[in-house]
């Protein structure tokens, strides 16, 4: 086959391909949906979660004068530990997973991507858990600071993925 031969057929294979996947969108549609995602979704998301992370930094300094939350050592540290998940971190993990679920949408590919889907199995999981607590009285699964550790590799690979999708 010459050169010629190979182009064409080339050129037929790329346009079956794309007869099969629907026309392309033009690059002023693709601008608009990366705007749509970062406005909509990877901007608000990336605020909550440094949010987040200020918010527990500044309660362990100021409030346990350490750089670590678990073990907690006192039952006053229990206290306060409680009263920050519930005013403070469930509710904003709640907007989280609202801003996931409701702008799913805007996220490239198929499926979330699996630290997306971890954020949320975690905070069903640990509203649950604590209602039960409140509830029924069922000692809270405290973390250990090696699970805790993995946690925090998970929420480290979620900004990853987030900076990493259309190079944000």
């Amino acid at each position: 086959m010459n050169f010629d031969g190979m182009t064409r057929g080339i050129g037929i294979l790329i346009l079956l391909g794309a007869g099969c996947a629907g026309p392309a969108p033009t690059r002023s549609e693709e601008r608009a949906r990366v705007e749509r995602q970062l406005n909509e979704l990877y901007r608000p998301l990336r605020a909550l979660i440094q949010e987040s992370h200020l918010s527990v930094q500044d309660f362990m300094k100021s409030k346990l004068g350490r750089d670590w939350i678990f073990p907690l050592e006192k039952e006053e540290e229990v206290k306060l530990w409680l009263v920050k998940a519930e005013t403070d971190l469930m509710p904003r993990n709640e907007r989280m997973c609202a801003l996931i679920r409701s702008k799913a949408d805007l996220v490239d590919g198929p499926e979330l991507p699996p630290t997306w889907k971890a954020l949320l199995e975690h905070q069903d999981e640990w509203r649950a858990v604590h209602e039960k607590w409140k509830k029924d009285h069922v000692p809270y699964p405290w973390l250990t600071p090696a699970e805790m550790m993995i946690l925090i590799a998970s929420s480290t690979e979620m900004g990853r993925g987030m900076r990493s999708s259309r190079g944000v």
